[in-house]
């Protein structure tokens, strides 16, 4: 069974190890310099305590699989600033031998029901990964069809719900 919780400060060193391992084949891919694979630990502490993001923890049957983080005020690469009633989706990862299970999906409509607030919900990445898109357009997104290329290779696809 997928449940949520809202991440803690002391989930923050397994979340780091697990989103690690779950982006390092994109780095490998695509060598950016935003990648979270290069991101520390750190990175997820400051988060937690920013008024501007929110962080889940996702569990299977009680274990520690993954992490969801949204950002609810600011600007994202498609949006300076967020309009008023967007969340954006920053980043979600599984540890990759559960991933194509449906966690990610199952996760993110979990996650929605905490932004009873929300208007629409917004989330981008390389066009060219088709599980991803599987796994949005399965959670309700669908594409607005706007691209924006953030690094040499890198072309960010832009969906909506």
């Amino acid at each position: 069974m997928i449940q949520i919780r809202q991440t803690i400060l002391q989930d923050a060193e397994l979340l780091h190890s697990i989103q690690k391992e779950a982006f390092f084949p994109l780095y490998e891919r695509y060598h950016d310099a935003g990648n979270p694979y290069l991101r520390g630990i750190e990175d997820i502490s400051m988060r937690l305590a920013h008024p501007g993001f929110r962080y889940f923890t996702i569990l299977s049957d009680g274990e520690i699989v993954g992490g969801v983080m949204y950002k609810i005020s600011g600007r994202t690469p498609f949006y300076d600033p967020m309009p008023r009633g967007m969340v954006y989706l920053s980043r979600i990862y599984v540890k990759p031998g559960l991933q194509g299970r449906g966690i990610a999906r199952r996760a993110i409509l979990l996650c929605e029901g905490e932004f009873p607030e929300a208007e629409l919900f917004s989330v981008d990445f390389p066009e060219d990964l088709e599980r991803n898109r599987r796994c949005y357009e399965a959670a309700g997104f669908h594409d607005t069809g706007d691209r924006l290329e953030t690094d040499p290779g890198v072309i960010l696809a832009s969906y909506l719900k």
